[in-house]
């Protein structure tokens, strides 16, 4: 019997229920309850992740096994370990019941091999989502109370600003410290230059390339994009806290954990909770009826009125941009090419469209946004460059081959091949098996149905039809996709001669697609410069083959 055992903590930690003692402990558990049955363990650990996520890397890899057919049971100490929410449990059930895999937790002693036992586990993922949501609850009040007080609580200050310890007296007349924040340097003047240059323009494209044609640079010496600038005018921390402030993120529906009466204009706004952080993943911005919006103890450089009119230009401007041409489809070197002249990248540029041919150029990106005052390096006709660098590295991949070095390799390629073939038959061969199990038990389940009159074994029975209905369905489905592939009926002479196929170059560059292109391009090609005549390309070369 093969059991995998699932163990999760939310926090890296030596407190609690180590990861150590959940794993020690399903194995006991499995022990007493499988004491003549021989047992191999798969183990699986996630540290310092959330149940609140089903992206958790040693769970996702968890989920591809359970698809291969080679796990029976799946255990873990609690149910909590896999899931607090009742949606993403119950769509791990089903996979668990699509792959035939029995789920116990060991503490709670829910086994999913009895009606009774799958039912109880439903019902206590719902108590789980219960308690989660209560403590979440429970989170967001002690944020609320955390929030008035004003205080920074930490991370990178906003630009223009600086973060400073100050002391203060408690109700106890204990001596506390906390953190606020402080103006720094000339850096909110040009803050405040931004916010109304933009109600000037009305545009973040305009005031990108107003920085570059007047070299205006962030303190790390980087050009400004319009990423970094909607970074900071949609920061609420530059936002007085005035009534109008109060009116406009009432409308957002913010928390507010101030009353409209301390909005007085003397301070800056604070907005807490606006970020969510996943372990592996960037932040995201939260919903706004979720930031809890604060006065703290910083001075604010923009009026709520004015902060209002770009909050809602930024909106209006993104509602109405028009969408992308699909340049990605098109060209195969755009982000690759570096201008010799200023160092950025070329651009896609000026596509045009003539039934199914297209015609674009290549420029220099500082050079666009900057209308030609930072850079005047001259464009690349895209198709032909295209056409070009694709040409030099097939002739280079044609080099670098030896086809008689390579007989060896395909003779025990079409051996994989053909094991692979034998996998298909094996696959549809167990599908076929468990299409014809499901049937007897919906003959079984009808005549259950024909001889009883209770309404509760009715409606149970007629559940359980559909559910079998359902998957007798999708069976079909994958049984049918099996008997269309060629591959099931292909001898091995055939296996052969589309190896041999497979291996010429030019039959796979004529014949790839835009993005296996462009993979080839990142693994071959390490740089390609543009000096306005002629372009320098450098391979990626192996030290044997030099």
């Amino acid at each position: 019997m093969n059991i995998a055992i699932y163990s999760r903590k939310s926090k890296y930690s030596e407190k609690g229920e180590s990861i150590d003692n959940q794993i020690q402990f399903c194995k006991d558990y499995a022990d007493i309850h499988f004491k003549n049955v021989d047992k191999k363990y798969y183990i699986y650990t996630d540290e310092g992740f959330s149940a609140a996520t089903t992206k958790r890397p040693e769970f996702q890899k968890l989920i591809d096994t359970l698809s291969t057919g080679e796990i029976h049971v799946l255990m873990c100490y609690r149910l909590d370990r896999i899931n607090r929410n009742v949606s993403d449990f119950s769509k791990t059930l089903d996979l668990l019941e699509k792959y035939s895999v029995s789920f116990i937790s060991a503490t709670e002693n829910f086994d999913t091999t009895t009606p009774i036992g799958k039912a109880m586990i439903y019902i206590a993922s719902v108590f789980a989502q219960l308690e989660r949501e209560t403590t979440a609850e429970r989170v967001r009040d002690n944020m609320l109370a955390l929030s008035r007080t004003g205080r920074w609580l930490g991370g990178n200050a906003p630009f223009g600003y600086k973060s400073e310890a100050y002391t203060y007296i408690d109700d106890e007349f204990k001596e506390r410290q906390l953190y606020k924040l402080v103006s720094k340097g000339n850096e909110l003047e040009f803050v405040n230059f931004l916010f109304y240059k933009y109600l000037e323009t009305k545009s973040l494209s305009k005031l990108e390339t107003y920085c570059l044609e007047n070299h205006i640079e962030t303190p790390n010496h980087c050009e400004y994009t319009k990423s970094s600038i909607a970074a900071i005018l949609e920061n609420p921390t530059y936002c007085i806290a005035d009534q109008d402030a109060y009116e406009y993120f009432s409308l957002l529906g913010c928390m507010i954990a101030n009353d409209k009466t301390d909005f007085n204009g003397e301070y800056g706004i604070l907005c807490y909770n606006r970020t969510k952080h996943h372990a592996g993943s960037k932040q995201k911005k939260r919903a706004k009826h979720e930031w809890i919006i604060a006065i703290g103890k910083h001075k604010g450089i923009i009026s709520g009125k004015n902060f209002a009119l770009v909050q809602t230009q930024i909106m209006k401007n993104k509602m109405n941009a028009a969408p992308r041409n699909g340049t990605s489809k098109i060209a195969l070197l755009s982000g690759n090419i570096l201008c010799n002249n200023c160092g950025s990248k070329m651009r896609i540029k000026s596509v045009k469209r003539n039934g199914n041919k297209v015609n674009f150029y290549y420029a220099c990106e500082l050079k666009v946004l900057s209308k030609g005052t930072r850079c005047q390096m001259d464009n690349i006709n895209g198709v032909d460059f295209d056409v070009d660098v694709l040409n030099l590295i097939t002739s280079q991949l044609l080099n670098g081959i030896n086809y008689e070095t390579v007989k060896y390799y395909i003779h025990q390629k079409e051996n994989v091949i053909m094991e692979s073939n034998f996998s298909l038959y094996k696959n549809k061969s167990k599908l076929e098996k468990e299409y014809k199990n499901n049937e007897l038990s919906i003959q079984n389940l009808v005549k259950q149905l024909s001889n009883t009159s209770s309404p509760v074994l009715i409606k149970y029975i007629t559940t359980q039809l559909n559910d079998l209905d359902l998957t007798q369905k999708k069976l079909l489905d994958e049984i049918n996709e099996l008997d269309q592939l060629d591959d099931l009926n292909i001898s091995q002479v055939d296996l052969s001669e589309r190896y041999r196929k497979l291996t010429d170059i030019n039959y796979l560059i004529q014949n790839a697609e835009l993005s296996e292109l462009k993979l080839v391009i990142k693994n071959l090609v390490n740089s390609i410069s543009w000096n306005g005549n002629k372009a320098e390309i450098t391979l990626k070369v192996s030290s044997d083959n030099s």
